[in-house]
């Protein structure tokens, strides 16, 4: 009885330790083992003729012990496996939940932007087309001379701000749109900055200032227009918000960078708004939204071109102590760009008349019939001849019956579906090459690309009389038809 008993407490205790052991099956066996061999060899060695049977059911019995294991040990597996598998979903949804909610809070700021962009354009849209109707008032009401003169001043200047604004929103939207590419190039820096500073020096001595500018010879490959555009709105705040004193242009590079540096002695940004400079539309001290001190969209793409080149920009200002504006632009190269051979600028329209005997022709195509008289108006007291079309067929059947023009201005979205750059294509194919320059209302489009991949120039609309001017007696000149 004793040893049955302590017989059945040895063969249970495996039970228990494989039971116990489930992480490892080897663990289990090793443990089996050591319990059950050596009390079958004791049975064995008490009771012989029971051997074949006590073998029989050792081996048996550590097998499904062993079996018991393997699958306790799968469980685990599967079960550790099944918890990694939740925290790792769990962390997943996490990420995804932070993701969202960033996703969400960058779509309500951008609402949030928009809503004050659109706020702001409304006015400052409204303000200058409600005085265009007023004056549009007083020219119907048959003034005097000296009355037309004033008003056509005003009117003028009107259009000039109109224009500046729809540009400036125009090159927003382009580059929050992803649509200007940098043309990474090599270029003087210096030379650039310089051609910029001579620009608003004329500016700057009209209001008292001072203009200095130290520039060092700088060697840069990147985006030439861009970088124009960036010197070219800093500079332009300097001296718009600058009263007394004057301004400084500093040009050096550290290492592989160029820096930038507008320093101005104006009415400086308090520390709390100078993230907000960068706004589209913000202006300090102007809460009247004066035009004469622009439209607030110059930090808002400077900041974006800074961006699309891969440069960075700092500011340092207090109240009452100027403003530092800095631009750490990469890309600086050793070796200096090739020189260009100088070329004189090309003559006006009158010289062309001079060379061939006859006024220049100029064929216009534009689907708005408004936009076609005052155009025609416009070019005519140029003194250029000047034939119009609103549509495709209406071109053809001018290319048909006077030839190839001495220049054609071309909206480049017509009726039908038709675009400018397709027409040209068309009717150079049959009629020969000629200078051609596409007008444009629209900010993106297929016909927008297909026009920049022309050499032709592309104006945005409203154009002004200036830039108009010399884009035609640039493209009349001999040497560009040539």
């Amino acid at each position: 009885m004793n040893q049955t008993f302590l017989m059945f407490i040895l063969v249970a205790m495996p039970a228990i330790g494989a039971a116990v052991s489930i992480s490892s099956r080897l663990v289990a066996g090793a443990y089996v083992s050591a319990i059950l061999v050596p009390t079958s060899i004791s049975w064995v060695l008490m009771h012989p003729e029971h051997l074949l049977a006590t073998t029989f059911m050792t081996i048996a019995y550590i097998l499904v012990l062993l079996f018991a294991s393997h699958e306790n040990e799968k469980l685990l597996t599967r079960s550790v496996a099944i918890r990694r598998e939740r925290d790792e979903m769990v962390r997943h949804l996490e990420r995804s939940n932070e993701e969202v909610k960033a996703a969400v809070t960058r779509a309500e700021a951008a609402a949030l932007a928009r809503t004050r962009v659109l706020a702001a354009a409304s006015h400052d849209l409204r303000q200058p087309l409600h005085a265009l109707s007023v004056y549009s008032a007083i020219l119907a009401a048959s003034p005097t001379p000296a009355t037309l003169d004033e008003v056509a001043t005003h009117i003028d200047q009107l259009v000039r701000s109109l224009g500046a604004l729809l540009h400036g929103l125009l090159d927003l939207s382009q580059l929050s749109s992803g649509h200007y590419v940098p043309v990474r190039q090599r270029f003087a820096l210096d030379a650039l900055i310089a051609s910029v500073c001579a620009e608003f020096e004329a500016a700057a001595a009209a209001k008292g200032l001072y203009f200095t500018r130290e520039l060092r010879p700088v060697t840069l490959e990147s985006d030439p227009t861009a970088v124009l555009r960036i010197a070219r709105n800093l500079i332009d705040n300097a001296i718009k918000y600058t009263e007394r004193g004057g301004l400084r242009v500093r040009l050096r590079h550290d290492g592989l960078c160029a820096i930038l540096v507008v320093e101005d002695s104006g009415r400086g940004i308090a520390p709390a708004e100078h993230d907000r400079v960068f706004e589209e539309f913000y202006q300090l001290g102007n809460a009247g939204r004066d035009r004469s001190q622009g439209v607030g969209l110059g930090l808002a793409i400077v900041e974006r071109l800074v961006t699309l080149i891969g440069a960075r920009i700092s500011l340092r200002s207090r109240l009452g102590a100027g403003s530092r504006f800095e631009v750490r632009m990469p890309g600086v190269r050793e070796t200096a760009p090739p020189v260009a051979v100088a070329t004189p600028p090309p003559p006006p329209a009158a010289a062309l008349e001079a060379a061939t005997g006859a006024r220049p022709t100029i064929y216009l195509v534009d689907d708005e019939p408004d936009i076609v008289r005052g155009m025609t108006t416009l070019l005519r007291a140029w003194q250029l001849e000047v034939r119009t079309a609103l549509d495709a067929a209406g071109t053809a059947a001018l290319f048909d019956a006077g030839g190839c023009p001495d220049l054609l201005i071309a909206d480049l979205r017509l009726r039908g579906n038709e675009h400018g750059p397709a027409l040209v294509a068309r009717l150079r194919a049959l009629h020969g090459e000629f200078p051609v320059v596409f007008i444009t209302g629209e900010t993106s489009s297929e016909a927008l690309r297909e026009a920049r991949a022309t050499r032709w120039p592309l104006l945005h609309k409203p154009v002004d009389a200036q830039t108009l001017r010399a884009t035609i007696a640039s493209l009349l000149a001999p040497a560009a038809r040539l």
